[in-house]
């Protein structure tokens, strides 16, 4: 089952990056919580995919030109471990900034049910279980 929920996740991305949201939105589970770790600006915890939507457009906020590209996926069991680079201008300085940002998936009977955001990749694969 691994390997369909790292084509599951793959195929959820591709089509957030080609605007498709409906079809990126169905990969998830209505009861969805996603907790983003501490330093990320954003950090808390969102409930459903509508929350998933709003952090989203929180972290957007203070970036003009924001470009999220799926880079890797990492088959752990249940979990999928994905290395997002995110690229962007901040809105009121113009500097570029360019980061990756981990998120561990946790899929359950097809559907994401959990997402956890780091800006560390050992924290990210020491949440999966995987070996930092």
């Amino acid at each position: 089952m691994s390997k369909a929920n790292v084509e599951m996740t793959r195929r959820a991305f591709e089509a957030y990056e080609g605007g498709d949201l409906p079809t990126a939105l169905e990969a998830l589970s209505p009861e969805l919580v996603t907790v983003v770790h501490q330093p990320i600006p954003v950090a808390g915890t969102y409930h459903g995919p509508e929350g998933l939507l709003q952090l989203t457009l929180d972290w957007a906020e203070g970036f003009d030109e924001l470009e999220t590209t799926a880079e890797k996926f990492i088959d752990a069991g249940d979990q999928v471990v994905t290395r997002i680079r995110h690229k962007s201008r901040g809105a009121e300085s113009g500097a570029p900034v360019e980061t990756n940002i981990w998120y561990v998936w946790t899929i359950r009977d097809g559907k994401t049910v959990r997402a956890e955001i780091f800006n560390d990749k050992s924290q990210a694969l020491g949440a999966a279980g995987l070996d930092p």
